[in-house]
């Protein structure tokens, strides 16, 4: 049994080292060649793929080949696209096509294998007897520290404004594409014959919309889901820019930018043992009230920051950035979860989700690129591009945002002062 733990910790460590190999920082390297004012479409096509693509990918593993099968195909074929990406990225001035349609591609295999990611490992554990609410944290735990470590590699080896890191992204996917074959066999996960295609995607969900308190929930998941992706897209860009002041240029966060924002994920490791604590304690609804005024504060303590006595502020941004994401998505979760009957509640979840990381990231980002190129523009200084201007206007427009999200949500959502052990 040990030996499967540690195959899936492998697996999981692996899963979030190829995405934090390059989703920081792509927003430092489309600055870097002068597409600051495009950066929020790369990261909005992960909205939409969100709202179909796991669903898709997971019907296949479900009713036609074996998941891991599956899921080393999608791995191959996202790597393969990102390895164009990655040679695009070495033409003098390559054009916004050739980076953004075989990046599009490539997350079009990519977001699936995510969730895939969580089937196979419960799928695998329960097969084998072991309790997955106590063994699957301890595993997914590792995933978070591979996502920093690739985070370090790529900032240490200085190729976060360089197409180098899409070939380490493309040779992790396929390296681990290999080794996912090598996991122990898993079956086909659900028979779903008889079950009509809205349903197996997960859009019959949508009748949930039916029950009021429901729908006020999920229209507010939307609204939490524009926060999740702005800083991923724009918090290296932004740091970086200082470079441009002869004073900031040498300094250490910001020439590490990435190292710094692996804080970020530091936190969110450290905030997920520290949820089951505070929502004993309060409840549920002060619990994602207490994630709006984190995302607040995040974008508040970035604007008010700098590489001089300022620094301290964006060490506290990247520390409530695991209340901020953590908070809403698990309690959020476990909301929905209270709320639904139980044959309604995986189709909940699915609705979950699709507003935060489907509607909400996609919104988000197109209403972020467009707050951005409001206030900044891309200027050349050396050898590259750098994307300069009114950050400070940004994160305050961005920390306003959030800052209405929790004075809402505090007003007019109703929920009574349910705790864990009130629903145990």
């Amino acid at each position: 049994m040990r030996g499967l733990k540690l195959k899936l910790s492998l697996m999981m460590f692996l899963q979030y080292a190829v995405w934090g190999s390059y989703l920081l920082s792509l927003g430092a390297y489309l600055s870097s060649i002068g597409f600051g004012n495009r950066i929020g479409w790369f990261f909005a096509v992960q909205g939409v793929v969100s709202l179909f693509m796991p669903a898709f990918v997971g019907i296949v593993a479900d009713r036609w080949l074996m998941p891991k099968k599956v899921y080393a195909l999608c791995h191959i074929l996202s790597a393969l696209c990102m390895m164009i990406v990655g040679v695009n990225g070495f033409v003098d001035s390559p054009s916004f096509l050739s980076l953004f349609l075989p990046y599009c591609i490539s997350t079009v295999f990519f977001m699936p294998t995510i969730a895939l990611s969580n089937s196979i490992c419960f799928s695998l554990l329960q097969h084998n007897g072991i309790d997955t609410v106590t063994e699957f944290p301890k595993i997914r735990m590792w995933g978070t520290i591979g996502f920093i470590m690739a985070m370090w590699v790529v900032n240490f080896a200085e190729i976060q404004t360089s197409a180098y890191q899409f070939i380490l992204r493309s040779s992790l996917g396929l390296l681990f594409s290999f080794y996912i074959l090598t996991l122990p066999k898993t079956e086909l996960l659900h028979k779903m014959e008889g079950k009509s295609v809205m349903s197996l995607m997960g859009y019959s969900a949508f009748h949930l919309f039916k029950n009021r308190k429901l729908a006020l929930f999920f229209v507010f998941a939307m609204a939490y889901g524009v926060c999740l992706q702005i800083t991923n897209g724009f918090v290296t860009p932004y740091l970086e820019s200082f470079a441009v002041r002869g004073e900031y240029a040498q300094s250490f966060v910001v020439k590490n930018s990435l190292f710094l924002t692996s804080l970020s994920q530091i936190s969110e490791a450290f905030c997920i043992l520290l949820l089951p604590f505070c929502i004993k304690k309060w409840g549920i609804k002060p619990v994602i009230v207490l994630a709006a005024v984190a995302w607040m504060l995040r974008y508040l303590f970035l604007g008010i920051g700098n590489p001089a006595n300022g620094v301290v502020f964006w060490i506290l941004s990247m520390l409530v950035y695991g209340i901020a994401f953590n908070f809403f998505n698990i309690a959020g979760s476990l909301y929905v979860d209270s709320e639904t009957v139980p044959e309604r509640r995986s189709c909940a979840q699915g609705l979950f989700m699709m507003m935060t990381n489907g509607f909400g990231t996609f919104l988000g980002m197109i209403f972020a690129q467009i707050v951005v190129n409001k206030f900044t523009n891309s200027e050349f200084v050396v050898s590259r591009y750098y994307t300069v201007g009114n950050w400070t206007a940004v994160w305050m427009i961005f920390s306003i945002f959030a800052l209405l999200i929790a004075i809402l949500f505090a007003l007019v959502f109703k929920d009574k002062k349910r705790r864990i052990e009130d629903e145990q």
